[in-house]
């Protein structure tokens, strides 16, 4: 689980990141971020009724959230927003963790990138 620094909570701090972010699309979710004033990056998961029931919602924000904590001191300092879409339900955490990685790599959201 993330730490409580770590997340993003409220509606406001939701709705911001998505009026004034960017995204990225990926295969199995889409990101949205925008910088921070904060000194560490903060991570808001949002999953749609589409993905599933909510059993099935519950165990992809857990994925998200592990592949995400173990790579939280790899994250650029800024706020983002995970979406999922409906074809994660089918990927294991270590897919996700890898897709995840890459897209932050290529876009240079990375430390050190």
């Amino acid at each position: 689980m993330l730490s409580r620094i770590n997340r993003l909570k409220k509606r406001k701090e939701f709705n911001y990141v998505y009026k004034k972010g960017e995204v990225l699309h990926a295969p199995s979710f889409v990101m949205h971020y925008v910088k921070t004033y904060r000194p560490y990056p903060q991570i808001g998961i949002s999953v749609s009724k589409q993905v599933g029931n909510s059993v099935v919602r519950s165990r992809v924000k857990r994925i998200i959230s592990e592949a995400v904590r173990r790579n939280i001191s790899k994250l650029a300092v800024k706020n983002y927003v995970i979406t999922p879409r409906a074809n994660i339900v089918d990927k294991k955490s270590t897919d996700f963790e890898k897709e995840l990685l890459t897209i932050l790599k290529k876009n240079g959201l990375l430390k050190g990138c």
